[in-house]
């Protein structure tokens, strides 16, 4: 009976837990050698770039692909992450590659980066992108799209914690199901033993 309730318990921190969390296999189409994660020369774009890496990444190649930015959160999701190799990508220089900015300002080592430059927009194609303010960043985005990716956050994250208390709710309504089948379960078996407890005092009446 105990056991149960602690398994549902680690069964909604299952679920609760980020998905990036639980991707420790090594992705598709990448290969991967010990901590090292090699997604290079793969065709990679946004939309085909894998949504999570294994958390111990150390070294993580994604040179040579088609990508114009990376979804946010991704490189901030691999807390033992030394080296990212991201050349030879077509940077587009937007308010989409702000993670990517904010990511690379609070990295000490600056060589690994250099050949990073802006292929977009053409006011600021070339430019380092560790060196693009994050105000350029955001005038190069049109002011509905911004507000457009901010309400889909909003959306997204709205959904989300609906899941949450649906899963919560779902866990709760089981573990009353269970309580109250363990209560029957007793007061059968309490049932059961009273006629036996008090027959020994009938017989004496005899």
């Amino acid at each position: 009976m105990g056991s149960r309730p602690r398994g549902a318990l680690s069964l909604l921190l299952l679920l609760l837990a980020r998905p990036n969390l639980l991707a420790t296999g090594c992705p598709a189409p990448c290969s991967c050698a010990g901590t090292l994660v090699d997604c290079g020369r793969r065709g990679l774009t946004w939309a085909s770039l894998p949504s999570a890496f294994p958390p111990d990444t150390t070294e993580l190649v994604l040179t040579g692909n088609n990508l114009t930015a990376l979804p946010p959160g991704l490189l901030d999701a691999l807390p033992a992450l030394r080296e990212a190799h991201l050349g030879a990508n077509p940077w587009r220089c937007d308010c989409r590659l702000l993670p990517l900015r904010a990511w690379l300002a609070g990295r000490p080592e600056r060589a690994l980066y250099r050949d990073l430059r802006c292929v977009a927009p053409p006011a600021l194609r070339g430019r380092l992108v560790s060196y693009v303010a994050e105000d350029e960043l955001r005038g190069a985005c049109a002011p509905g799209l911004l507000c457009w990716g901010a309400l889909v956050a909003q959306l997204a994250l709205l959904v989300l914690g609906l899941l949450h208390a649906l899963l919560l709710a779902l866990l709760l309504s089981r573990l009353r199901k269970l309580r109250a089948r363990a209560r029957a379960r007793a007061f059968r078996e309490l049932s059961l033993t009273a006629p036996l407890m008090t027959e020994p005092a009938g017989a004496d009446a005899y």
